[in-house]
């Protein structure tokens, strides 16, 4: 009798175990992708960046102010582009890093 009950409680030990381990690797994954997403949106803002400063002509209008309101609008602009537009970098970063958080789950 007690050697069943041994099993029966490992039995329901590691169930729960996997349980844990599915929703603690379902957390990573989502991680993974709000993170992935972060750096595409960084991504596009580094080229939206660096269209502004290829800008040649000095406008009437130039200044500091006008230069931080461009810098802040863009980084928005990048936050909405990354979250509307698919460019392939969020899933491309998330397809590579995926695979070593399920592995994690089936060791």
């Amino acid at each position: 009798m007690d050697n069943i009950t041994l099993k029966l409680n490992s039995k329901i030990h590691n169930q729960n175990y996997d349980v844990a381990d599915k929703i603690n690797s379902d957390r990573k994954l989502k991680e993974l992708k709000e993170i992935s997403n972060q750096f595409e949106s960084i991504f596009i803002n580094q080229i939206l960046k660096q269209a502004r400063k290829n800008k040649i002509e000095n406008g009437l209008f130039d200044s500091e102010a006008i230069s931080t309101f461009n810098s802040m609008i863009d980084e928005k602009y990048s936050e909405i582009l990354s979250q509307k537009t698919n460019f392939g970098i969020s899933d491309a970063l998330f397809n590579q890093f995926k695979s070593q958080i399920v592995n994690e789950r089936k060791k």
